[in-house]
């Protein structure tokens, strides 16, 4: 266990440390919090009468020590951590094992009851009196290389400048620490005269119950007296993961001559003795100070925490969508506007084209639709009017601008969107009072609007006075050739991104299904009347609209059809075509209702979804059979006498796919939205309306 699962964080952190240890802040942050848990844990540790306690303390110091070295600026820390992490698991291990044994054979781990062991378990006692040496380091053994190397690299480093001869002094007091703390664990447990009120006599364990002591023991004095035999090549392999840059020159021998890091390991032992021998005064002082349960004082904190978040989120997550919206704006303000505050200029290289009456009047429309949509806000069937206008500019600004397929796009989904909000609108108030609109609050409002246009509007215009590259001119240059299309939008979306098409409807797809059980079974008020008290009209379907929707139905479809075949090479698609067609359809259910369209063909839109998505699906799956990836085209030209030349792709199969869904799914969220309005509402299965 403190071989592997306490590692793991350890672990993780020597694999970032390539990529993270680059920056000032890594080495601050880390070996502060290395040193602090270092030093916290080794001093924890000495007061710990629990034997398995004191091993765990001790634990702890040691990733505090191993998090120290990975924090060090310095050639060899993180080989140095490396060498521990190897050394810390073969010594620790033991000692655990051999706390387990001395818990099995006398009945407790209390230490204040643990005394004069030896004499019962020689052979265990002095197993556990070389493994604890080792954690201590004392010469000889795996555990005084590892803190050697520790001491020398704390010579080496110059983390914190001027300052930086505190981290081997703090580093020599840790060692010292670690010398008390396993002095107690050896004397309080295997001598300081006889056991206190045991369950039962200590007596040896059974002797395979040694056998992995034993071994563990064997390997702290092999790697001690012979440590580049044993894991200098491990070490170099490890280090070359840690600094692919290679690494450098390093020796674990033995002895390196009298120098300051064998000083400061000699201080530590002198330090650590003595540290032992003055322990009762040290036990008296920190018996001055309350004793806190660490896991009660952590679940304090965590419930704090929870009940300051849930105050926060109870004050943003109010309820209130001009609260989510003000946020949302505040947050997108200060994130523009700080790094722009560093841009000198707005304006860039490029030159600014001169003004066209025509883009000026279309912006100024806009721009006037949009304050008059906020204007009329309370008056919602108005707004939806002025809104509309938003998108149709739009829709000509595509289309003015060169981008047809953009232009189509945008008002086949500008129509879908206005009819979606049309049977919305029916179930709310037509219109809303303004009692709630304060004047401090409109003008709030009016000035985050004025400081988010402003710099929206700075951005842009910085950016299109910059020069940019563009990856467009590889899709033009590769839509024929390589899609076999001259409609370079088209062939992006079904063969270039065409894994990107087929997520994206596939998030379609799971919407309408969302959003078709959400309106399954559901009971909303359906109002009588208008907002002046008129009733509605009894003539639901009126003739002429009948005759004309009627009328137009086949001509639509011709028209989507037209648009899904011709997607390929002129302006059109797949997505463009579906939303022609599920407007031509959507129309019939307003024209002639529910049951004129379920006499003439019960529609399940939810099979349009699945076929959708199985064609999109298996015209990328067989390009498996051709041994190409998955969504891989083709195409070729064929000829035929009466027609002539034609080509055929296999995209189209796909944008046959992105067809019926689209279909599908803006059918099941506006069919099933208007029948909210009619006695043949959707309803979940197994209950009537």
């Amino acid at each position: 266990h403190s071989a592997t699962m306490v590692k793991a964080g350890i672990f993780l952190m020597a694999r970032f440390y390539p990529v993270l240890s680059d920056t000032q802040l890594w080495f601050a942050l880390v070996s502060l919090v290395g040193l602090t848990t270092l030093l916290v844990g080794a001093y924890t540790a000495l007061f710990k009468h629990d034997l398995k306690g004191l091993l765990a303390y001790s634990t702890i110091s040691h990733l505090g020590l191993i998090t120290l070295l990975l924090g060090l600026d310095t050639e060899l820390a993180s080989i140095a951590a490396m060498f521990h992490v190897i050394n810390h698991a073969v010594f620790k291990a033991s000692l655990f094992m051999a706390a387990g044994i001395i818990d099995h054979e006398s009945g407790s781990r209390d230490m204040r009851k643990l005394n004069g062991l030896f004499r019962y378990m020689p052979y265990t006692a002095t197993l556990a009196m070389v493994a604890a040496s080792s954690m201590a380091g004392v010469p000889l053994l795996n555990g005084f290389l590892s803190k050697e190397m520790l001491f020398a690299e704390s010579l080496q480093q110059e983390t914190f400048g001027s300052l930086s001869w505190l981290i081997p002094l703090l580093v020599t007091v840790g060692g010292a620490l670690a010398v008390a703390y396993s002095l107690r664990f050896v004397h309080d447990v295997f001598f300081n005269g006889e056991p206190i009120g045991l369950e039962k006599t200590p007596h040896e364990p059974p002797r395979y119950m040694r056998v992995p002591v034993e071994i563990l023991v064997v390997l702290c004095l092999l790697v001690g007296v012979l440590p580049d035999l044993i894991v200098g090549d491990l070490l170099v392999a490890v280090g070359a993961s840690l600094m692919p840059a290679g690494v450098p020159e390093f020796s674990i021998s033995i002895w390196h001559g009298f120098n300051i890091p064998l000083l400061m390991s000699f201080l530590a032992v002198l330090g650590g003795v003595a540290l032992y021998r003055q322990r009762r005064h040290m036990f008296n002082f920190q018996a001055r100070f309350t004793e806190v349960d660490p896991k009660l004082a952590f679940e304090h904190m965590i419930q704090t925490l929870v009940e300051r978040a849930r105050s926060v989120q109870l004050w943003l997550d109010n309820g209130s969508f001009q609260r989510y919206a003000l946020w949302l704006l505040l947050m997108a303000i200060a994130a523009m506007s700080v790094p722009m505050v560093n841009i000198p200029h707005a304006r860039g290289s490029l030159e600014v084209t001169e003004l066209d009456m025509v883009a000026f009047g279309g912006a100024l429309l806009m721009i006037v639709a949009s304050v008059a949509t906020a204007m009329l806000s309370h008056q919602r069937l108005l707004a939806l009017v002025t809104i509309s206008v938003v998108g149709l500019v739009v829709s000509v600004a595509f289309a003015w601008f060169s981008a047809p397929d953009l232009a189509l796009t945008q008002l086949s989904v500008e129509v879908a969107t206005i009819i979606l909000f049309l049977l919305a609108l029916y179930f709310l108030p037509q219109k809303v009072s303004l009692n709630h609109l304060s004047p401090g609050r409109i003008v709030r409002d009016m000035g985050i609007a004025t400081a988010a246009g402003a710099i929206v509007g700075t951005l842009t215009y910085a950016m299109l006075t910059r020069p940019f590259e563009s990856i467009s001119s590889f899709f033009t240059a590769n839509a024929k050739t390589g899609g076999g299309g001259t409609n370079v939008v088209n062939v992006i979306l079904v063969d270039f991104r065409g894994f990107d098409t087929f997520g994206e409807i596939t998030v379609l797809a799971i919407a309408a299904i969302g959003i078709y059980k959400l309106l399954a079974g559901v009971r909303l008020f359906v109002p009588a009347a208008d907002m002046d008290g008129r009733p509605w009209s009894k003539d639901s379907h009126p003739l002429m609209l009948m005759q004309i929707s009627q009328s137009l139905l086949p001509l639509a479809l011709l028209v989507s059809a037209y648009i899904f075949l011709r997607g390929h090479n002129l302006p059109g698609g797949g997505f463009i075509a579906g939303l022609i067609t599920a407007i031509a359809l959507i129309q019939q259910y307003v024209a002639n209702g529910v049951v004129w369209m379920r006499d003439r063909g019960d529609l399940k839109f939810q099979w349009f979804i699945v076929c959708g998505l199985f064609i999109a699906f298996g015209s990328g799956v067989g390009s498996w059979l051709f041994e190409r990836p998955f969504l891989t085209s083709w195409f070729d030209y064929f000829y035929l006498p009466l027609v002539g030349k034609f080509e055929l792709a296999s995209a189209m199969a796909f944008d046959l796919g992105v067809y019926l869904t689209v279909i599908g799914a803006t059918l099941s969220i506006l069919a099933n939205l208007g029948k909210l309005t009619t006695t043949d509402r959707p309803t979940r299965p197994g209950r009537r309306s």
